[in-house]
């Protein structure tokens, strides 16, 4: 048995069978490449109110060039990277109950991570799907004349997903996940609006963490996004954005790995309408601030999104 150790990992040392320390930054960090391709991630006009009966059906690209990965508590290690593909196929329905405006949802997430290194040590890269994400939603309160509308959201993330305990990195997380999300949406106007939003996910255990017999736990994270929107005519509309993730604090059989959530990302985008039941629409995004992963240097979400 080798004996690493890793300032990242806390007071104390592991016991770990000849694995590169590169190797145990990751232990935990299954997922975080993906922080640009989650359900509760909000485009524009998200929490727009439509006539129950609607449904919408969507289909994302999500891509992402991501380099320096910076540890919590411990050093950032260059010469690394990491690029992200992946794709989302959404599905939403609106209705009513009782006079309570809501509806579900569910999404698939699926992609690949390549080209991935960790101070220049290589690391394999993985294809697969994420956990399924199925959410409900309504809305306590719409006030028309003010143009106010608030919505809560619930999001559950069964372990269904693409899972190898044995890999370092993995679409998916062999645990359950779960988040509560309050959205605003806001007009001034015939042009301007605002859209904010605060969430707070939960983490189950994966007792089957890599290298493969590992427990791992993770604090819950908070989210918050907002984006100001200009709607230049009834089919074209522009926005610039920001989300910050904090929290998310993971541990490996009761030490600390160097992952955790914390980023700052700076967001523009763009929509528009091809004609009344069929838009298009591109965000553009950077990191201007990442602890416990990669760094996004660049990111694109291209979005096609149908009414029925």
């Amino acid at each position: 048995m080798a004996i690493v150790k890793f300032p990242a990992l806390g007071r104390g040392t592991v016991r770990l069978r000849k694995i590169p320390a590169c190797l145990i930054v990751l232990a935990g960090a299954t997922g975080l490449p993906a922080r640009s391709a989650q359900a509760q991630e909000i485009m524009p006009y998200d929490f727009t109110v439509l006539p129950a009966g609607t449904t919408l059906a969507m289909g994302y690209y999500v891509y992402g060039h991501n380099t320096d990965y910076r540890t919590a508590g411990g050093p950032t290690l260059r010469n690394s990277g990491l690029e992200v593909q992946a794709g989302i196929a959404r599905l939403v329905h609106y209705g009513e109950i009782g006079g309570i405006r809501g509806g579900v949802q569910v999404f698939q997430i699926f992609g690949s991570f390549q080209d991935v290194r960790i101070g220049g040590q290589p690391i394999a890269g993985t294809f697969g799907a994420q956990n399924v994400t199925l959410s409900a939603f309504f809305w306590p309160y719409i006030n028309v004349d003010s143009q106010t509308a608030i919505i809560v959201l619930g999001f559950l993330n069964p372990p269904t997903g693409s899972y190898d305990r044995f890999a370092a990195l993995n679409f998916g997380d062999n645990r359950i996940r779960g988040t509560v999300q309050v959205g605003l949406q806001q007009g001034f106007g015939e042009q301007l609006g605002l859209d904010l939003a605060y969430d707070a996910q939960i983490y189950g255990e994966n007792d089957r963490a890599f290298p493969g017999t590992g427990l791992l736990t993770q604090t819950p994270t908070h989210r918050v996004q907002a984006w100001l929107n200009w709607r230049w005519n009834p089919s074209f509309s522009t926005s610039i954005g920001y989300t910050g993730i904090w929290g998310g604090v993971q541990s490996l059989n009761g030490f600390r790995t160097g992952a955790v959530t914390e980023t700052q990302r700076i967001r523009v985008h763009s929509g528009y309408f091809i004609d009344p039941t069929l838009q298009i629409g591109l965000e553009l995004n950077h990191d201007l601030h990442s602890v416990g992963g990669f760094r996004q240097d660049f990111g694109a979400i291209l979005r096609v999104l149908k009414v029925f």
